[in-house]
């Protein structure tokens, strides 16, 4: 399922995102005043054994952070703008001009903001 373009301010800067769900989730950033520059970020999981006709999904993932149980929702502005603080922050060259940016395991990038111990809630959809 594709979500809407929806707009996220972040450290005075305005984003755009949008994400699609499934065995894996992707989530697309982009800055508001230039749609030349985006990262993509895929995370890639392994969905329960599947029945006939069933589809699975996750959005939430539940994690550890400083040794507490947390629960990052992929889909909600606070995470997202969370991601693109900590992007302009620790990785500046993702920000590139007319060059999309892929982290095809962004895993590795929650792992660096501080999360462990991933395990996505999977949602059944027929």
């Amino acid at each position: 399922m594709k979500s809407h373009l929806r707009n996220i301010t972040v450290d005075g800067y305005a984003f755009v995102y949008w994400y699609t769900g499934g065995s894996r989730f992707i989530l697309n950033l982009s800055p508001k005043e230039n749609k030349n520059i985006k990262i993509t970020l895929i995370f890639k999981a392994d969905p329960p054994e599947e029945e006939p006709h069933t589809l699975w999904s996750f959005y939430d993932i539940s994690a550890q952070n400083n040794g507490m149980d947390t629960v990052i929702h992929l889909g909600k502005p606070k995470h997202i703008a969370e991601i693109i603080s900590y992007l302009m922050a620790n990785r500046p060259k993702l920000w590139v001009q007319g060059k999309p940016q892929v982290l095809d395991y962004a895993w590795e990038l929650l792992k660096e903001m501080g999360y462990s111990k991933f395990n996505p809630i999977w949602i059944r959809q027929w």
